[in-house]
């Protein structure tokens, strides 16, 4: 605690931050937990990384312990504070994605509601199709939405308009939440073109479970479970009048894709739920094509594809009837479209109860942890562990018992200092 006039500056450097509280170079590196991160030689100067940043390693930014003054001008320091700041984007990202995703849920089954609801009658199905040119509900998801909202605007715009609306707000917040758009992969990219621009080599990699698929997964479920819904709508107007008045091309072949990469990406994160969606997709999209071809060489293997699907949803619900709750109810509407019938997938009650625990999911009073696939959870009341249960997406063991947490189970304190503070 010597004065400032007491200080050589030769052997024992300051800093000075913006706000003007300085402190030597040896007692800011203790503040900041240099040695934790560098190398030091013996006249405790860094002479190496330590070791690689690894993801949430810092639980705060470290600011002036006089004053709470930011320290991020600070050089020495520019790799441990944008590694926290770097963080604290990941925190705001896993928010929104969790806070833009529950309204968009709770919105659409209210409007499949209001769309099953209307009558299908042949005078409607009349007013869309006019005409004996063939249709085609082919390509993309997007391009057959395109091809059916044109047909059923002529004669009865306001039938889908909601629905629509809807779909377009999804489709902005699934490019708000891929991959590409997350701050860990702009970082990179950003690396990446510095380096191409100055000519330079070497690699710049980090662990990509840090990514956030969660926000990606469920829109891409939210827009099958649209679009399967407008496919099997159009398609039931379509059969009132009679495929053959009216000729239609099917071919579902890039929806199945969708659905398939939804349960792929799923599996790989560990999300039961949204690998038993994705199947149960799947199999209304092959029972769906089935119910317009002739030809037993492709009728056979697309309802084979549709019960492989079922079962495969079916597994997953017997396996899993806590994380799958209000699924078997559409496993039978699906089994259902078998035999022929239309079949529009209305979330239950059990489905709006998971999705009001959503809406509150991160506002606990209690205390948040990790699952051992990296999943958060949280404990109420006090926070501590007093019995076992199951995570809420993949089913791993969480919990504990006597205050102890169960084996592969992390405190999320970073999580829980930035709902503190956090606000979007």
């Amino acid at each position: 605690m010597k004065t400032y006039e007491e200080i050589d500056l030769t052997e024992t450097p300051c800093i000075f931050p913006r706000c003007g509280h300085f402190l030597t170079i040896e007692s800011m590196d203790g503040q900041m937990d240099l040695r934790k991160h560098y190398k030091l030689d013996g006249t405790e100067k860094p002479t190496s990384i330590a070791s690689s940043s690894e993801p949430f390693s810092i639980e705060d930014i470290r600011t002036c312990a006089t004053c709470r003054g930011s320290l991020r001008n600070i050089s020495r320091y520019g790799r441990l504070v944008r590694r926290a700041m770097l963080d604290e984007a990941t925190k705001k990202f896993i928010l929104y994605a969790n806070q833009g995703y529950v309204p968009l849920a709770q919105k659409l089954p209210d409007l499949l509601s209001e769309l099953q609801s209307r009558t299908h009658t042949k005078r409607v199905a009349s007013g869309v199709f006019q005409g004996d040119s063939e249709t085609r509900i082919e390509g993309s998801p997007a391009h057959q939405v395109s091809v059916m909202r044109s047909l059923i605007n002529k004669s009865f715009k306001l039938r889908w308009h909601d629905l629509l609306v809807l779909r377009r707000k999804i489709t902005e917040y699934q490019a708000k939440v891929k991959a590409e758009e997350q701050p860990f992969n702009r970082v990179c990219n950003m690396v990446k073109n510095a380096r191409q621009r100055k000519m330079t080599s070497g690699q710049f990699t980090f662990d990509e479970s840090v990514l956030q698929t969660r926000g990606q997964i469920q829109a891409t479920a939210l827009l099958l479970r649209l679009d399967t819904a407008l496919l099997s709508d159009f398609l039931h107007l379509k059969s009132l009048i009679g495929v053959d008045q009216t000729g239609l091309l099917l071919d579902l072949t890039k929806n199945r894709a969708e659905a398939q990469r939804l349960i792929d990406e799923a599996s790989i994160s560990q999300r039961i739920l949204q690998q038993a969606e994705g199947n149960i997709f799947l199999a209304q999209l092959y029972a769906l094509e089935s119910q317009h071809v002739k030809e037993p060489s492709v009728f056979g293997p697309l309802r084979s594809g549709c019960n492989a699907a079922i079962e495969k949803a079916q597994v997953l619900c017997d396996e899993h009837p806590t994380l799958t709750r209000g699924l078997s109810e559409e496993i039978e509407g699906t089994k259902s479209m078998l035999q022929g019938s239309f079949y529009t997938p209305v979330s239950n009650e059990e489905r709006k109860a998971v999705l009001a625990a959503m809406a509150t999911e991160f506002r606990s009073t209690g205390h948040w942890y990790y699952c051992e696939n990296n999943h958060p959870f949280t404990i109420g009341e006090c926070g501590g562990a007093m019995q076992l249960s199951r995570c809420p997406e993949c089913g791993a063991p969480v919990g504990g018992q006597n205050h102890l947490t169960t084996a592969g189970v992390t405190h999320a304190h970073d999580l829980e200092q930035t709902l503190r503070e956090m606000q979007i």
